[in-house]
Order: structure tokens, then C-alpha cells, then sequence
């Protein structure tokens, strides 16, 4: 789902991509984001793909987190949330 966040400072671009999976829990839902929480399991990956998203979200002032897709029910799935402020239009004035 993808919507516009009207804020009193800025608007944001926000994407959510929810799953009925088995769900993240509560501890570990800030852990996805750090580059070694994936070094340490049976992974083929090398554990930088949500911890690199999450860098260059945070560059460009945007904001990511995971949530529960049911609230309060982490076993119900995940909705993953991805805040992206909207791009300001500039003026520009040409010289004649």
C-alpha cells in the first residue's frame, strides 16, 4: 500500500508491504536492521540487505520500521513500514 503522509513539517511518501508469514517478534523487530544480525545464521546472504534500505532511507530523512500486521499478534504476519519525505519543488527563475 503505498499513501501520502500530510505532516505539519513535511509529507512523506509512505509504503507498507505486509505478509501473513510466521511474524517477527517484538526483539527482534530493531535487530533486521543492524547488518549483523544475519552474519550469524545458516544464510547464503551476507546480511546487509535490510541494514543497507535502512541507511539510505535514513540519508534521504526518511524513517523505516516493522510492525505486526495484526496488532498485538506478532504471529499473524508482518507489515514492514517505509517513510519517504516527498520531494520538494523549487522555484527556479531564468535569466533572460
Amino acid at each position: 500500500m503505498i499513501s501520502v503522509i500530510d505532516n505539519q513539517l513535511d509529507d512523506y511518501i509512505k509504503i507498507e508491504f505486509k505478509d501473513n508469514g510466521i511474524g517477527i517478534d517484538d526483539d527482534r523487530k530493531e535487530l533486521i536492521f543492524q547488518e549483523t544480525h544475519m552474519k550469524n545464521r545458516y544464510s547464503k546472504g551476507m546480511g546487509i540487505g535490510l541494514s543497507l534500505v535502512a541507511k539510505l532511507i535514513e540519508i534521504y530523512g526518511g524513517n523505516i520500521w516493522v510492525e505486526d500486521r495484526i496488532s498485538g499478534d506478532s504471529t499473524k504476519g508482518s507489515n514492514l513500514v517505509i517513510l519517504i519525505p516527498l520531494a520538494k519543488k523549487k522555484n527556479v527563475i531564468f535569466d533572460e
